[in-house]
C-alpha cells in the first residue's frame, strides 16, 4: 500500500500523517521529507500538518534552476587586446583578478587575450613617424570577437586614439578606458576642475584625453616641452619602463613631471600611459595628489560590466 508501489492515498497517507504528528509532539517546528517520494503526497499532507512541511523536490528543482542561471551568468568573456605594451597587459589582467569578488576559481571572469606586441607603435604613428596600427588592431579585435568575447578591453591609453576607426567594423563594444577615467574623476568626493595628464607624446598630440576631459567641463594640464621629454624618457628611454626598469632614472623623470604639474595647479593627475603606474614613486609624493591608474579604472569597469550581465 506504499508510495513506491504506486499508492498516493489511503493507508500510506495515514501512516505519513501519523509520523508527522509524532514529530510535532516531539517539538518539531518544521518537517523535512527525507525520501523523494513523499512530496508526491504534498498537496494532501500539507493542509493536515500543523507545522511547515517542506516540498524537498520543489526546493531541489528551484536550486537546480538557480545553478543553471549561475552557470549561464558566468559565460561573459572579456577580450583583451594585449601587447601594447606587454607588461601593461599582464598588469591589467592582474588587476581584473584582484578586483573581482570571488570565493573560488569559477567566480572569476573568463578572458581571452591576444598578446600581440608586433602591433606598430601607436605614439610613433601619431607624431608622424610610424606605421598605422589601425589594421593590426582591428584584426586582433576581430579574432577576439570570433573567439566569443562579449566586450574588448585595450590596456593602452594611446591606442584609444584609433578606437573610433575600429569600432564600426566589429560587433562587440570596445570598453573606452579614457571615458571610464573621466567618469571616475566626476565621481570623486572633492570636485576637480584642473586635470593633469602624463602620457606619451602621441596621446598628448592626439588630444583624445583633452577632448573628453574638456567636454566634462574641466581643464587639461600637460607638461611643457622639456618635461614631456622626461616623460618620454621614463617610458621609452634605455632606462625606461618599457625596457623593464621601474626604479632609478625613470622614477626620477616621472617624479619631476608630477611635481611640475602640481606646481601648475593640477588637482588630480592621470598616469596616462599604462606602463607609468608600474614605476615606483616616493610615498610622500603619492600622498600629495591623487594619481589615477587608467588600467585599474578600466579593470573596475570591466568587472562591473561582467556583473551587470549577471
Amino acid at each position: 500500500s506504499g508510495i513506491k508501489s504506486g499508492h498516493h492515498g489511503g493507508e500510506c497517507l495515514q501512516l505519513l500523517l501519523e509520523a508527522c504528528d509524532d514529530l510535532v509532539s516531539q517539538g518539531a517546528e518544521i518537517i523535512v521529507p527525507g525520501l523523494s517520494e513523499i512530496p508526491v503526497l504534498m498537496e494532501s499532507l500539507q493542509p493536515l500538518v500543523p507545522v511547515p512541511l517542506l516540498d524537498s523536490n520543489l526546493i531541489y528543482a528551484e536550486y537546480a534552476l538557480g545553478v543553471d542561471r549561475e552557470r549561464e551568468n558566468h559565460n561573459f568573456k572579456l577580450g583583451v587586446l594585449g601587447g601594447v605594451g606587454p607588461a601593461a597587459t599582464v598588469d591589467f589582467m592582474r588587476k581584473v583578478v584582484s578586483l573581482t569578488r570571488a570565493e573560488r576559481d569559477q567566480d572569476h571572469l573568463k578572458m581571452v587575450v591576444e598578446q600581440n606586441p608586433q602591433i606598430p607603435d601607436r605614439t610613433a604613428n601619431l607624431i608622424g613617424k610610424g606605421e598605422d596600427p589601425s589594421i593590426p588592431m582591428l584584426a586582433t579585435c576581430q579574432r577576439l570577437e570570433a573567439d566569443g568575447a562579449n566586450a574588448i578591453a585595450i590596456p593602452c591609453n594611446t591606442a584609444h586614439a584609433f578606437v573610433a576607426r575600429i569600432q564600426p567594423y566589429i560587433g562587440i563594444p570596445i570598453i573606452n578606458m579614457l571615458t571610464a577615467v573621466v567618469d571616475h574623476i566626476a565621481a570623486m568626493q572633492t570636485p576637480v576642475t584642473r586635470v593633469g595628464l602624463l602620457a606619451t607624446s602621441g596621446t598628448v598630440t592626439s588630444r583624445v584625453y583633452h577632448d573628453i576631459i574638456e567636454a566634462s567641463g574641466r581643464e587639461t594640464l600637460v607638461p611643457d616641452a622639456r618635461c614631456q621629454t622626461q616623460v618620454m624618457e621614463a617610458i621609452y628611454g634605455h632606462h625606461g619602463v618599457k625596457a623593464g626598469h621601474t626604479t632609478g632614472e625613470c622614477s626620477e623623470h616621472l617624479q619631476a613631471a608630477i611635481s611640475h604639474l602640481l606646481a601648475r595647479g593640477a588637482e588630480v593627475i592621470i598616469l596616462g600611459c599604462t606602463e607609468l603606474p608600474l614605476i615606483e614613486l616616493d610615498a610622500a609624493l603619492r600622498e600629495r595628489v591623487a594619481l589615477l591608474d587608467p588600467a585599474e579604472i578600466l579593470a573596475q569597469r570591466c568587472v562591473a560590466l561582467a556583473q551587470a550581465e549577471v
